[in-house]
């Protein structure tokens, strides 16, 4: 499992969208975010949409082979505006784009480096991939090409068991877990380059 997951071309937004809606309908965060079973499942495709169209104007797009995983990377130098990047997300009603907002200040506020890396924004994995060496095989292929360009990356795991696997490929902590209010912990964490 050493070639698992290859840049994505910009026909696929809509492929990689959907994997990540699927991989994040249950997670903590995004239940926060977009509560209701239902009104995630309807809404998830266009904010991932949005946030898959960003990424490829600032970042890096990358799908499993059988796409069944998807990966969205941001740089932190450069790029669009805070407001340009909101204004990705205007299809979200106002209560669903108030907590998007709300969680994107926190996620800024509790960024603690500040020069160049990447910041690994989205890994999703399909349910039926998950818990079975997918995710680990990814990383391991991003970070052979990061360690290999001396490139840090950031993070916020979602739950404590993605924080203790991100450990796992280097990461560290790198500040106290927050959240928004009344929604779940998350916890900041850093690569350095390595090898």
């Amino acid at each position: 499992m050493d070639d698992v997951i290859r840049p994505a071309s910009r026909s696929e937004v809509d492929v990689v969208a959907r994997v990540l809606a699927e991989a994040f309908q249950n997670d903590p965060v995004s239940k926060w975010v977009f509560p209701g079973d239902e009104r995630r499942r309807e809404v998830q495709p266009v904010f991932f949409k949005a946030f898959t169209e960003a990424a490829f104007a600032d970042g890096e797009v990358y799908l499993a082979h059988d796409h069944s995983a998807a990966s969205l990377w941001f740089r932190t130098e450069g790029g669009e505006s805070p407001e340009e990047f909101m204004d990705r997300f205007s299809a979200l009603d106002a209560d669903d784009l108030h907590r998007f907002t709300v969680l994107s200040e926190l996620m800024a506020a509790h960024s603690a480096h500040s020069e160049p890396h990447l910041h690994w924004q989205f890994c999703g994995l399909l349910p039926s991939k998950q818990r079975k060496g997918l995710g680990s095989a990814i990383a391991r292929q991003h970070f052979r090409r990061l360690d290999a360009e001396g490139i840090a990356c950031s993070g916020e795991a979602s739950s404590a068991d993605s924080a203790r696997l991100w450990r796992r490929h280097g990461f560290v902590d790198s500040g106290e877990p927050f959240a928004p209010p009344g929604g779940p912990r998350m916890f900041p964490i850093w690569r350095e380059p390595q090898g």
